[in-house]
C-alpha cells in the first residue's frame, strides 16, 4: 500500500505524464509538493525507485535530476478507483440529504394538518 507521500507524487506524474512518457526533472518534483508537505524534504529517487519496484510507474532511464517516466495500468486504476469512491461517497451524501429534508417537510405537513384538524374539531 501506498503512503501519502508517495499518492503525492504519484498524482503529480500523473497529472504530468497521462498516457505517455515525459522527462521530469527532480525540481518539479520539489515545487509541486513544498506547498504541501511542510518541514520535510522527499527523497524522490527512492520514493520513484519504490512506486517502479510496485509497477505503479515505469522508468525508462535517469540521469542525474532527470527522469523519464510513465504511468502503468496498474496505477491508472488505481486513481479510476480512487474517482469512483470519491463519486460513491458525494452521491450517498446527497441522497441522505435529501431524504432527511423529506422527512422534515412531512413532519411538518403532518404536525400542522393535525393541529389544523384539532382546532377544526373542537
Amino acid at each position: 500500500m501506498l503512503d501519502s507521500y508517495e499518492k503525492l507524487i504519484l498524482s503529480y506524474i500523473a497529472s504530468e505524464c497521462g498516457d505517455s512518457y515525459k522527462v521530469i526533472e527532480i525540481e518539479d518534483f520539489e515545487s509541486f509538493y513544498k506547498p504541501k508537505v511542510k518541514k520535510k524534504k522527499l527523497n524522490i529517487p527512492q520514493i520513484l525507485k519504490k512506486l517502479q519496484s510496485h509497477n505503479y510507474i515505469s522508468i525508462k532511464y535517469n540521469d542525474d535530476n532527470k527522469f523519464c517516466l510513465a504511468l502503468s495500468p496498474q496505477s491508472k486504476q488505481l486513481f479510476e478507483e480512487d474517482n469512483f469512491k470519491k463519486y460513491k461517497i458525494k452521491k450517498i451524501k446527497y441522497e441522505t440529504a435529501i431524504v432527511l429534508l423529506l422527512i422534515f417537510l412531512f413532519a411538518f405537513i403532518g404536525s400542522f394538518l393535525g393541529t389544523l384538524l384539532y382546532n377544526l374539531i373542537l
